[in-house]
C-alpha cells in the first residue's frame, strides 16, 4: 500500500536533487534539464528558473531566504527567496554535489575531481583534490567536518581543507552526509545499506534496505532519512532503529526533511512529492534490528535459495540478465572438482579464474549446481547469472565475456555482458546515463544480430535505454 502524499507534482525533467527549508514550507527542486523550481508545502510553484544544464547540487538556507545550486554548467549560484541571483561564481568544472552547513555560513561542493569550500558570499576558501567525481558531500556546523564520496572512496576533511582520513569501501557509494556536530557520518550506495560511521571513519552500524541507497540526509535530533531504490523512504534513529517507512512506489533520487522532522520532500523520477512524518515516533518492533558490523573476512557471500531463472526487468523496469534456457540447477559438484576443472585450462585459452580462484571458492562457485564442462558456454552463463544475483557485477561481466569468447554466436552472452557494462558504468558515474548506454550499445547490437528476430531480450533492453535518454525506439 502506498503512503498518501500531501502533494504530487510532475515537473519538466527527471529530478536529481531536492532541498527543504528548516520549517518545511519551501522546497527547492533541481532536474536534469537544468530547471530550478521553488515550491511551497502545498506543491504550488513559487518560481522557476532554467539554468541551461543539469542541476546536481542544491541547498536551502534557513526558512527559504536563500537557495544555492550548482550543476553541469560549472557555476555556483545563490538565489534570493524571490528568485533573483544574489551572486554567481564560476567554478570551471562540473558540480556533482552540494551541501550547506546548518548555520548557513559555508557551502561545500563536490566536483569531477575535488571538494571545494565556499563562504556564504561565494568566496572560495580552499580546494582538496580527489581525482574522482564527488557524487555526494556533507558538512557539519561551521564547516568543522566535511565529507565527500565517489566510486568506493570516502573522504573526511577539516575546516582548513586538510585530510583527516580516507577510506575505501567494499562497493560504490551514492551519497554521504554528516550530522550537525560532526559525530556521525552516514553513507548509502550499491550494497543496499545505510551505514553509520563515527567521526574517525569506523563503522558503527548498518541497516539493510530493499534496494541501493541513493540519498541520505541527517535529521536535526539525530539519525538519518534515506531513500532506497526499493521505492521507500526510511527514517532511522542515531542508533540505527527504524522509526518510520514511507512507501512511494517510485524511483527515489533525492529526499530532504524539515528541521522539525514533520515533513519530507521526495524526488521520484520526474515528480516531487511531500509526505508528513511523525516526529515523535518510536522504533518499529517488527523490523529487524540493524546488523552489527563484522570484519570483512567474516562476511561470506550469499545468494538467495529461492532464485529462479527468468528474464524480464528489475526494479522500476531496469533490464536484468537473460537467464532462460540454462541447465537444470539440481545437480551438484564438489568444490575440489570445480577447482581442478578450472585449473586444467588449455594453453590456447584465456584463463580468467586461476589468479583468484582460491579466494573466489564460495559465492557462485559454492552454488554452481552442475558439472563444469570446460568450453561449455552454458556453464559460464550460469556462473555469470549467479554472480549477478550476488551483486558482483564485475565478476559477472568476466563470466559473460568468457561466454562470448567460447561461443560468439550465443546471443544471451552478448546481452548479459551489455547489461553488466551498463550497470558498471553507472557505478563509476551515476549521473552519466548517456555514457552508460554507450558502454552497453555495441554488445546489444551483437545480441540482436546473433539472436535474430526470435530473440526479443535486446529489444526490451534497448527500449529501456532509449527511455532513459528520452528517445523513441523504432
Amino acid at each position: 500500500m502506498l503512503d498518501k502524499s500531501l502533494f504530487d507534482l510532475t515537473i519538466s525533467g527527471p529530478v536529481i536533487c531536492v532541498a527543504c527549508s528548516e520549517d518545511g514550507n519551501k522546497i527547492a527542486v533541481g532536474d536534469r534539464n537544468g530547471n530550478l523550481t521553488l515550491l511551497d508545502k502545498n506543491g504550488q510553484i513559487i518560481w522557476e528558473k532554467n539554468i541551461d544544464e543539469g542541476i546536481h547540487g542544491l541547498a536551502v538556507i534557513g526558512n527559504g531566504n536563500k537557495v544555492i545550486c550548482g550543476g553541469k554548467d560549472c557555476k555556483l549560484r545563490m538565489f534570493s527567496s524571490m528568485g533573483s541571483i544574489e551572486w554567481e561564481q564560476t567554478v570551471g568544472k562540473s558540480i556533482w554535489s552540494l551541501a550547506a552547513d546548518p548555520n548557513g555560513q559555508f557551502i561545500t561542493i563536490g566536483t569531477g575531481d575535488s571538494i571545494i569550500l565556499f563562504t556564504e558570499g561565494g568566496l572560495q576558501v580552499w580546494e582538496h583534490p580527489t581525482n574522482r567525481a564527488m557524487v555526494g558531500t556533507g558538512i557539519s556546523r561551521n564547516g568543522d567536518t566535511i565529507v565527500g564520496c565517489g566510486d568506493e572512496y570516502l573522504y573526511c576533511l577539516d575546516s582548513e581543507g586538510q585530510l583527516k582520513w580516507e577510506r575505501k569501501r567494499s562497493d560504490s557509494l551514492w551519497d554521504v552526509t554528516v550530522d550537525k556536530d560532526g559525530e556521525n557520518i552516514f553513507i548509502g550506495g550499491w550494497d543496499e545499506k545505510v551505514h553509520c560511521l563515527n567521526k574517525s571513519g569506523e563503522d558503527v552500524w548498518d541497516f539493510k534496505t530493499g534496494g541501493y541507497v541513493r540519498t541520505v540526509e541527517p535529521l536535526e535530533n539525530g539519525g538519518v532519512i534515506a531513500g532506497s531504490h526499493d521505492g521507500s523512504i526510511y527514517r532511522l534513529s542515531s542508533s540505527g532503529d527504524i522509526l518510520g517507512k514511507i512507501n512511494t512506489n517510485g524511483e527515489i533520487t533525492s529526499a530532504s526533511a524539515s528541521k522539525l522532522e514533520d515533513f519530507v520532500a521526495v524526488g521520484l523520477s520526474n515528480r516531487i512529492c511531500g509526505f508528513e512524518i511523525n516526529s515523535n515516533s518510536k522504533p518499529i518492533g517488527q523490523y529487524v534490528e540493524p546488523s552489527p558490523v563484522e570484519p570483512q573476512t567474516q562476511n561470506e557471500e550469499k545468494i538467495e535459495e529461492e532464485y529462479e531463472p527468468m528474464f524480464g526487468v528489475g526494479m522500476f523496469d531496469e533490464p536484468i540478465p537473460d537467464t532462460t534456457g540454462i541447465l537444470n540447477r539440481e545437480e551438484s559438484v564438489t568444490e575440489e572438482k570445480r577447482y581442478d576443472t578450472y585449473s586444467n585450462t588449455s594453453p590456447t585459452s584465456t584463463n580468467y579464474y586461476d589468479e583468484n580462484i582460491k579466494e573466489n571458492i564460495g559465492g557462485e562457485f559454492r552454488k554452481f549446481a552442475s558439472e563444469i564442462v570446460k568450453g561449455d558456454v552454458k556453464n559460464y552463463l550460469r556462473l555469470g547469472n549467479l554472480a549477478w544475483s550476488e551483486k558482483r557485477y564485475e565478476r559477472a561481466a568476466e563470466h559473460y565475456k568468457r561466454a562470448t569468447e567460447i561461443d560468439p554466436e550465443e546471443p544471451r552472452a552478448w546481452h548479459n555482458l551489455a547489461i553488466c557494462n551498463y550497470h558498471l558504468a553507472l557505478k563509476r558515474n551515476p549521473e552519466n546515463i548517456k555514457g552508460a548506454v554507450q558502454c552497453a550499445y555495441s554488445e546489444l547490437e551483437m545480441a540482436k544480430k546473433k539472436g535474430g528476430t526470435e530473440y526479443t531480450a535486446p529489444d526490451k533492453t534497448l527500449e529501456y535505454l532509449a527511455s532513459q535518454l528520452g528517445l523513441e525506439t523504432e
